[in-house]
């Protein structure tokens, strides 16, 4: 087991500087820490050029996604501590696949770019090779301790080099994972 230690460590020295940095005139509200993972499932065959994962139409769904639209609910930032990616061929949907497989990453998605984007602020932008170890328990970890902050629209995109399209035909499904420190007032 993974000691954690360390991530909720700069995750309180973050959240505590963006609370002193909107610290309110009428009285302070305690802050409840949680311990979380955002996750987004999408099948990714015939995708290419530049997709976004997640939008305003995002609706959380068990066994899809926990993102509800693209943006926070207030009082409810978040700091990103770390990542990984699947993929599997197996399975007829997003809701079924089987994300215990180990499969590699595939070769279409080897050179796409994946980014975190808030208020034009570029928070991640990693190549998918360097968000999956192969390993289904392997995070990858995000050292600049992104903040994801609360009631500001966000994009998750998927970029694939110009000329590439993942194959149509045998169902391809990718999960995307962040582990986060989210901070409840």
């Amino acid at each position: 087991m993974e000691n954690r230690n360390p991530q909720l460590q700069r995750a309180i020295k973050v959240l505590g500087a963006r609370q002193r940095q909107h610290a309110q005139a009428v009285r302070p509200q305690a802050t409840k820490l949680v311990d979380k993972t955002f996750y987004i499932n999408v099948k990714v065959d015939g995708m290419s050029g530049i997709n976004q994962l997640v939008d305003s139409n995002t609706k959380k769904l068990v066994g899809v996604t926990n993102f509800d639209g693209n943006l926070l609910n207030s009082g409810r930032d978040v700091v990103i501590d770390s990542i990984r990616t699947l993929f599997t061929s197996s399975g007829t949907s997003v809701e079924n696949a089987n994300w215990q497989n180990t499969e590699r990453i595939p070769a279409e998605l080897q050179n796409a770019d994946m980014r975190l984007i808030q208020t034009n602020d570029m928070l991640i932008d990693l190549p998918m090779t360097d968000t999956q170890n192969f390993k289904d328990s392997d995070h990858r970890p995000i050292a600049t301790t992104p903040l994801l902050r609360a009631k500001e629209e966000f994009k998750i995109e998927l970029e694939f080099p110009k000329g590439v399209t993942v194959p149509v035909g045998k169902p391809l499904f990718m999960r995307l994972e962040f582990r986060v420190t989210e901070a409840k007032k």
